[in-house]
């Protein structure tokens, strides 16, 4: 009989006892793929508003079409001449809502292509504002424009609602709904309450960024931005894999690809199955979550692994969307000692997602699968640890590296290596880096607010650490030796954020605790927001991979695992530990309720605080 930290029955009790937990509490609460189309053939379109408000004056004395021409002329200079670019405008020719033609009022001023930037530059210095919003006509017809194939997005620049049907908010949701390959950026240039709201709304249903400016300099960098990242991988990549609502029938999925699904809108709560199949028997599986929220939605996912209807492993995946996109993540697995037992032995295993709360629009995500075999030096291999409490980084914070800008999702992330960079946050973005990490090593990331610069109001930011299947990794519960924390307010002059992770550990016990357990390349994510229209905010960002490489598994072999494997070494004080984390207290308080429901209790209770996961939700 095979013993571990927490043996293979015990394991299944405690899996089971944790999902009949969540169930009675109500809690519900690998290289990038190629993309499913060509991003040869997209482009990007530049949607600007040219109505009357936009001769409105700016605070530098200036108006805001010159202040987008200003901005759009640099940005255009600055796009590689191979990049596909075509520009339309709207509310330029007519007068008033009852006047015929006023509500299609939009023009194809240079269609998409390269070797246009004469022709852009040109037609960037004739806009002039004149006319009516019609924003959703406009959206309807640069949807047209940039077909249907390829990587395509769409970059509206407006300062105001729109005044005419159809609705944008229902054409962006429209386009992006069956189509993959196609984002809606939005810019908002000085807007009001309502303007912002609608603006953001069309961002939220065409699966892209809103961003929100006053400043000239905050426009241009915002169009810099946005307009870059329409030429990098969509953020959301894969080949489609729809789940089933039951098992048979389900999508084969196999390791070392990429995929992509979506929850949410009409498809609303329910089951899906994806089938993960195994290269050989007795391999180690793990399989990542990694999806975008949209702005003020949720989600709640119990994911499960399983084999012949036994589960090998589960999590919970939470995330609220407060402000704007939250990165939800999460990872399941099948690390099975004995070759008797299912979930060693199952050529397939069974992916299944309970989305117990969906949100409203659709929102993609990845799933990510890694394999390999089971280590023929397991026994060797040293125990798993958790994070080291009152850690601190050796790296000073001071930008040495230089300035660099980071991806816009896991699959456009820039490798880096080790050091302290310095970058430019629009209030309301993320930014990713990838970093490669060893078996045996630890990843730390440390924010702050650049020196000199003032807070701006209401800032906010967020660390996180993603494995190589995209789940996070981060030791939220582990503070520095300063006390900083993975998320916080960002208050007084060079507030920081920290976070940090366990060390890179085979483990054959995946249970509750989320530890690193594969090395590669790690993705570090930056998340930042502050008030609307504030400038964009100087940080510092500085990530540090410690620790030499040790404990690397040996998987030259495809064998299964030996039935007579002898039993890894226990390390006391990490059982200590665990049985230290357990909130003893919560249980005493309960212990007229029996023993049963005591024991429900206490590993809900464990599995949230261990396991608890939230991204920018304050």
């Amino acid at each position: 009989m095979h013993k571990r930290r927490i043996g293979g029955e015990m394991r299944r009790l405690l899996t089971t006892l944790a999902l009949a937990a969540m169930l009675a509490m109500g809690v519900g609460s690998v290289a990038p793929a190629a993309s499913a189309t060509s991003p040869v053939d997209g482009g990007l379109e530049i949607v600007v508003d040219a109505s009357g408000s936009m001769a409105e004056p700016t605070s530098d004395g200036s108006t805001r079409i010159a202040a987008a021409r200003s901005a759009l002329g640099t940005v255009i200079d600055a796009l590689p001449a191979d990049n596909r670019v075509g520009l339309r405008v709207f509310g330029s020719s007519i007068v008033g809502q009852e006047v015929p033609g006023a509500c299609t009022d939009s023009q194809l001023l240079v269609p998409i292509g390269i070797g246009n930037r004469p022709a852009l530059a040109s037609a960037i210095e004739r806009m002039a504002p004149f006319g009516e919003t019609p924003i959703g006509y406009a959206l309807q017809q640069a949807g047209a424009d940039l077909g249907d194939s390829g990587q395509r997005s769409i970059l509206l620049v407006s300062d105001g609602i729109a005044n005419c049907e159809p609705d944008p908010c229902v054409v962006a949701e429209q386009l992006a709904q069956d189509d993959i390959g196609l984002r809606i950026d939005v810019v908002g240039f000085d807007v009001d309450a309502a303007a912002r709201q609608q603006l953001q709304c069309v961002a939220d249903r065409g699966r892209g960024d809103y961003v929100d400016v006053t400043e000239v300099s905050g426009l241009q960098l915002a169009l810099e931005r946005l307009s870059t990242r329409a030429f990098r991988p969509f953020n959301v990549l894969g080949t489609p894999a729809v789940g089933t609502a039951a098992p048979e029938g389900a999508p084969a999925l196999v390791p070392g690809e990429q995929y992509v699904d979506e929850v949410g809108g009409e498809a609303g709560a329910g089951l899906r199955h994806y089938a993960i199949q195994r290269s050989f028997p007795g391999s180690v599986v793990h399989v990542g979550l990694t999806g975008r929220l949209p702005v003020d939605d949720s989600v709640s996912i119990l994911a499960t692994l399983s084999a012949g209807g036994q589960a090998c492993d589960s999590t919970t995946i939470t995330a609220t969307g407060s402000d704007r996109f939250s990165v939800f993540t999460g990872r399941v697995g099948a690390a099975e000692p004995d070759p008797a037992d299912p979930c060693s032995a199952a050529e397939s295993l069974d992916l299944t997602l309970d989305v117990r709360t969906a949100p409203s629009a659709k929102a993609p995500f990845e799933i990510r699968i890694v394999e390999h075999a089971w280590p023929a030096n397991a026994a060797l291999l040293p125990e798993p640890e958790d994070a080291v409490r009152g850690w601190s980084m050796a790296t000073p914070a001071d930008g040495a590296a230089g300035a660099l800008l980071g991806g816009s999702s896991l699959n456009d992330a820039p490798v880096i290596a080790p050091g302290s960079y310095s970058t430019d946050m629009l209030s309301s973005e993320f930014q990713f880096f990838r970093v490669a990490v060893g078996w045996g090593q630890t990843v730390s990331v440390h924010a702050q607010l650049a020196p000199g610069v003032a807070p701006p109001g209401n800032a906010w930011g967020i660390v996180q650490i993603l494995d190589p299947v995209g789940a996070d990794v981060s030791s939220i519960l582990t503070e520095s030796a300063d006390g900083l924390k993975w998320s916080e307010q960002l208050l007084e002059p060079e507030s920081a954020i920290a976070v940090t992770t366990a060390p890179v550990r085979f483990d054959d016990d995946l249970g509750l605790v989320k530890r690193p357990v594969v090395a590669g390349e790690y993705i570090v994510a930056v998340g930042f927001t502050a008030d609307t229209g504030e400038a964009p905010t100087p940080l510092i960002v500085t990530v540090e991979v410690t620790g030499e490489t040790i404990g690397v598994p040996d998987v030259s072999s495809t064998a299964p695992p030996p039935a007579d494997a002898p039993d890894r070494p226990r390390d006391p004080d990490a059982t200590a530990a665990a049985i230290d984390s357990v909130p003893w207290g919560v249980v005493a308080g309960f212990a007229a309720v029996g023993a049963a429901m005591i024991a429900l209790i206490v590993l809900a209770v464990w599995f949230v605080q261990r396991r608890g996961r939230r991204s920018f939700d304050r």
